[in-house]
């Protein structure tokens, strides 16, 4: 194969938004549900912390349900080709969480934290990623990340707190809609911020916004408690738990290119191959307990 063609292949990987994994950027934890039973307790019927979904980094982050109640469950509506993500669609429960201390405490400067979702109610504040506890910044009620629908004018929205205790939010440029499935990215380089979003519409995955950093912060993200997904923390409080499905979830410890995202095929290139993936399945639960 010539260069010419490599070149054109490769451009046109990434406007179809078809990621290819970057060998020099470590997968930090990766979910895709596609080892659960559609319909079933992501905690399969146990109770006090149940760990339920393997890493397929290969580092062991198990995301955990609580139990029955607590947990979300497994569902076929998810967004890879296989299917299969969770949901969570009971408002004040249905969250997964991570507590291992090795994810606990990553707190890089290059990442990139990747999801699909599927918001059925988007009204309010709806969190997807979250991390549990203070800061430790003085006066602040937030947790130390967000990555979630905004309570303001639905739009995406990354809020994370540094090292260094500076605090930044980037807005995307569009507002979601209620029942759509969203291929959502957000990068850190160190001093560019970006999210990115595939809309699938054909179009790929686009920059929806960016936010410069402030070059003279310690910009690297503050590490404080448990990751949590279908749910966020504030001041204390189990809150903004999501509606709707999640899947796909992968955190990098590179600022990728959209070339190198998740491979999610498009429905248009793969005749509508049953929406398979990484968001949390759509007739169930909410967000709850960790």
């Amino acid at each position: 194969m010539n260069l010419n063609m490599r070149t054109y292949l490769a451009a046109a990987i990434a406007a179809l938004g078809i990621g290819l994994a970057n060998p020099q950027a470590a997968t930090i934890a990766h979910w895709n549900f596609d080892s659960g039973t559609p319909g079933a307790s992501m905690a399969g019927g146990g109770s006090g912390g149940v760990p339920a979904v393997p890493d397929l980094s290969g580092n062991n982050y198990t995301m955990w349900a609580w139990d029955d109640y607590w947990g979300p469950e497994y569902s076929q509506l998810g967004q890879t080709p296989t299917g299969g993500g969770l949901s969570s669609a009971h408002a004040g429960h249905d969250d997964g969480y991570c507590p291992d201390a090795g994810l606990v405490g990553w707190q890089p400067l290059t990442w990139t934290i990747e999801l699909s979702v599927k918001l059925d109610n988007i009204g309010g504040w709806n969190t997807m990623i979250g991390r549990d506890g203070s800061t430790g910044v003085s006066g602040e009620v937030e947790a130390g990340f967000y990555f979630q629908n905004n309570g303001i004018d639905d739009r995406f929205r990354i809020n994370f707190s540094t090292v260094g205790g500076q605090r930044y939010i980037l807005d995307s440029d569009f507002a979601a809609v209620a029942g759509q499935w969203y291929h959502l990215a957000a990068v850190s380089d160190g001093l560019l911020l970006t999210l990115y979003a595939n809309k699938l519409d054909g179009a790929g995955f686009l920059p929806v916004g960016s936010l410069s950093l402030n070059p003279g912060n310690d910009n690297r993200l503050r590490a404080t408690s448990t990751w949590t997904f279908g749910r966020g923390w504030w001041n204390g409080s189990f809150v903004d738990h999501i509606v709707g499905n999640l899947d796909n979830i992968r955190f990098s410890d590179a600022a990728l290119t959209p070339a190198e995202f998740i491979q999610v095929p498009e429905p248009s290139l793969l005749a509508l191959v049953a929406l398979g993936g990484l968001v949390l399945g759509g007739r169930r639960r909410l967000g709850g307990n960790a």
